[in-house]
């Protein structure tokens, strides 16, 4: 849920940073991205639906 192009690039580089650590393996690491990156849209996704005008 990108809502700015600011957002849309962190999120970008942060699942490409992802598919790296899923291709090398380090599928711990790959879970921990997954789960920070899904929250942190759900986060901009309230902010955005509740608190921006």
């Amino acid at each position: 849920m990108a809502n700015s192009k600011v957002s849309a690039i962190f999120f970008l580089i942060l699942y490409a940073v992802l598919l790296y650590f899923v291709f090398t393996m380090n599928n711990m690491v790959a879970m921990y991205l997954m789960a920070i990156g899904m929250f942190l849209e759900a986060c901009e996704g309230v902010y955005c639906n509740f608190f921006k005008h």
